[in-house]
């Protein structure tokens, strides 16, 4: 008895095993692109967090700095822009501050709350950071 054996090229791919690999390596690298892009939009929200955080600390510096009879308010709460360069662009910040008066039961108050808000907006998303400090008259003796 014989054995007939057919010689068939089984060592090479397919067309349709190359196909199947090609969309399985794209989906592949749409997933790694959408995570990049992902990646990039957090980055920038926080760059935008930290300058922020870092303009309302600055003018809450500057409300401290001054003599604690010239911290106030005048007429409610007052707006500030101040703009900020960041990433070749400018970004917008609206800065808030107010100044309320701490009772003491003396006649002159001898504390005074002060808050300072940051509001800015990225992609249709408002966003609002906020300090608050208590400065108090200078005892002298």
């Amino acid at each position: 008895m014989r054995k007939i054996t057919l010689l068939s090229n089984n060592a090479a791919f397919t067309l349709l095993e190359v196909l199947v690999a090609m969309v399985i390596l794209m989906v592949g690298l749409l997933g790694m692109l959408e995570a990049i892009n992902l990646s990039i939009a957090t980055n920038l929200r926080n760059e935008m967090r930290t300058q922020a955080t870092s303009v309302a600390e600055d003018q809450l510096a500057r409300k401290k700095s001054m003599p604690f009879d010239n911290i106030t308010t005048p007429g409610g709460a007052r707006n500030l822009s101040v703009p900020i360069a960041m990433r070749s662009a400018t970004m917008n910040y609206t800065v808030t501050y107010l100044v309320d008066d701490i009772p003491a039961g003396a006649t002159e108050p001898n504390a005074k709350r002060v808050n300072i808000g940051v509001r800015w907006s990225h992609k249709g998303n408002n966003y609002e950071h906020v300090v608050s400090s208590v400065v108090t008259r200078p005892v002298t003796r």
